[in-house]
C-alpha cells in the first residue's frame, strides 16, 4: 500500500494506491495552520482510508521551497505553522517506512507530464494559479535539478508593485492568484464578474508566461489551478504571442487535465 499527499495552503489531500499507478482512496480536509495537530490530522486520515493496511512508501508535496535535504520546509506564504518543522521524520517516525518530499508544484508538474497533458512532450513547464502560483520544470519525465525548487509565481513583474504573501512586492502571484486577487478587490476570484479585471489578470499572465517561456524554453506550459476556471486560455495565448518576441513561435500552452488529483499523481510518479 502507497501513500501519497498534496498539502497546499488551504487544503489537505491524502489517497492511497494499492498498485502505485491509480488512486484506490482519497480523502480531502481543510489544511491545519498548527504543525502539531496538522501531523495528528494525517494520521488519523491516513489510517482511515488504508484500512490499517501496512504503508511501504509515504510521497507527497508540501505548498514552499524545502530545505536541500528535502525534510522540511523552508519558508512558505500559506504554511507559516510548518516551517522549519520536521515534518519527514515525523511522518517517519508514525507510519515506520520511507518518506519523499517534494514542492507541492514540482509534483504536480511530474504528474501532468506523465499522466496529464504533457505526456507527449519532452520539456513541460507547470503552472498552478490557485490560493498562491507555484510551477516547475520537468525533463524527460524527470523534475528537472534545482537547487531550492522553481518559485515562478514569484517572479517580478511589476517593479515595487502590489505586496505578495511571501513579503517581496510586484510578483506574478499578487496579480494573478487568488490570494492576491482577494487582497486587491476584497472578493475570491469565483466572485469576480468584471471582464476588465480578468482581461488585466490574462494580461500579466501572459507576461509571467513570456518569462517562462525565455528562461525555461519548454515545448509545453501547462496551466492548472482553480483560478483557471476564470481565466480565458485563449486570450492568455493571444497576449502571449504579442508580446513573445525573441522565438519565432510560442510554446503550446494548454489546461491540466488531472484536476484537483495532479498532485497525487505525481506523487505516484516520485514513487
Amino acid at each position: 500500500m502507497y501513500l501519497v499527499f498534496d498539502i497546499g495552503g488551504t487544503k489537505m489531500r491524502i489517497a492511497v494506491s494499492s498498485d502505485g499507478r491509480q488512486i484506490t482512496q482519497s480523502k480531502i480536509i481543510p489544511t491545519p495552520k498548527d504543525f502539531d495537530q496538522a501531523i495528528q490530522t494525517f494520521k488519523k486520515v491516513a489510517d482511515e482510508i488504508s484500512g490499517g493496511k501496512k504503508i511501504e512508501v509515504i510521497a507527497g508535496g508540501l505548498a514552499g521551497p524545502l530545505d536541500k535535504d528535502k525534510t522540511m520546509l523552508i519558508t512558505s506564504p500559506h504554511l507559516g505553522g510548518w516551517i522549519e518543522k520536521p515534518f519527514k521524520a515525523e511522518l517517519e517516525k508514525l507510519f515506520g517506512c520511507p518518506v519523499y518530499l517534494e514542492n507541492d508544484a514540482n509534483l504536480a508538474a511530474l504528474g501532468e507530464a506523465t499522466y496529464g497533458a504533457g505526456v507527449n512532450h519532452k520539456i513541460v513547464a507547470y503552472l498552478t494559479i490557485s490560493t498562491g502560483v507555484g510551477g516547475g520544470r520537468v525533463v524527460n519525465k524527470k523534475i528537472d535539478e534545482n537547487s531550492l525548487g522553481f518559485e515562478p509565481g514569484h517572479q517580478i513583474i511589476v517593479p515595487d508593485g502590489s505586496p505578495c504573501n511571501c513579503g517581496g512586492k510586484g510578483h506574478l502571484e499578487s496579480y494573478v492568484s487568488g490570494s492576491g486577487l482577494e487582497r486587491t478587490y476584497g472578493k475570491k476570484a469565483e466572485e469576480i464578474k468584471d471582464s476588465k479585471i480578468w482581461d488585466e489578470v490574462e494580461r500579466y499572465l501572459a507576461i509571467g508566461l513570456n518569462n517562462v517561456t525565455v528562461l525555461w524554453s519548454p515545448d509545453i506550459i501547462i496551466l492548472g489551478g482553480s483560478v483557471m476556471q476564470s481565466i480565458n486560455i485563449e486570450s492568455v495565448r493571444t497576449y502571449l504571442k504579442e508580446i513573445l518576441t525573441i522565438f519565432p513561435r510560442a510554446p503550446k500552452i494548454e489546461l491540466a487535465k488531472l484536476g484537483d488529483s495532479v498532485g497525487l499523481y505525481g506523487a505516484l510518479s516520485l514513487i
